[in-house]
């Protein structure tokens, strides 16, 4: 089966067996969009084994290509997940016409493969925007915070500040910049860490059992290595969800 999560800026797919991944394809929504293709940018072998697809999009019109090519090749459309559709979870946001699945979806998998109701959880998505969400122990997503993604961050203060230089986006060693250039990837990089696991500690403050802490992510190698050792680290954890919930819909419909 092959999982496809289409974002803003990329489009990240995994050929799947469970919530084992074979392989990871990612590519830039904007390169989707132009050749008005999806499977033209897969290897054949990987296209070809496909067969199933579950699909979570915020982009509407990729979606309608992925779907014309999912019934060209398979006769089949795509499975879409859309915030309506039975995860295991209880969505308790209130404005829930104006939540990313992609939330909800990260949240299912946390329930399902990591916190089993044994715990609360806290699922960080590194991407365009970082958000922070919580799930309650008995599988209530309640919402929670989104904060401006590590390279959104960063082109807001060179579009702001234009003769500072720009920086690599990787990963931070010393966080004492020698040079304009390295505080400012110290104050980018390891500072996104930072509010991270502040946002976190703050949100977990007083909750019991403490809540798992879940990463997730495009730019979790990028800070990883300033991560809490406890986080688990799950860079895929949304195409695993997309997984999950499949096989959720074809047991419990």
């Amino acid at each position: 089966m092959l999982a496809i999560d289409v974002g803003n800026t990329h489009i990240t797919s995994a050929l799947m067996e469970g919530v084992e991944i074979r392989f990871v394809r990612r590519l830039s929504t904007a390169t989707c969009l132009k050749t008005g293709s999806f499977f033209e940018h897969l290897d054949p072998d990987s296209a070809r084994l496909a067969g199933e697809c579950v699909l979570s999009s915020v982009r509407k019109k990729v979606s309608a290509i992925i779907t014309r090519e999912c019934l060209e090749r398979f006769g089949r459309r795509p499975f879409m997940v859309a915030n309506e559709t039975p995860m295991g979870i209880v969505n308790r946001y209130r404005t829930k016409d104006t939540l990313g699945t992609d939330r909800l979806v990260n949240a299912a998998a946390c329930h399902h493969l990591y916190t089993r109701g044994q715990r609360p959880g806290i699922i960080v998505d590194m991407g365009t925007a970082t958000t922070i969400d919580y799930l309650s122990r008995r599988g209530d997503f309640l919402g929670g915070a989104i904060a401006p993604g590590l390279v959104s961050a960063c082109r807001g203060l060179l579009s702001a500040a234009p003769e500072l230089p720009g920086i690599d986006i990787s990963p931070v060693e010393d966080l004492v910049g020698a040079t304009t250039r390295d505080s400012i990837r110290s104050g980018v990089i390891a500072g996104h860490a930072a509010m991270v696991e502040s946002m976190v500690s703050h949100m977990a403050r007083n909750r019991r059992p403490r809540p798992l802490v879940v990463v997730t992510g495009g730019l979790l190698p990028v800070v990883e290595n300033r991560l809490p050792r406890e986080y688990i680290q799950d860079e895929h954890l949304l195409l695993k969800g997309l997984s999950v919930i499949y096989r959720y819909h074809a047991k419990y419909s």
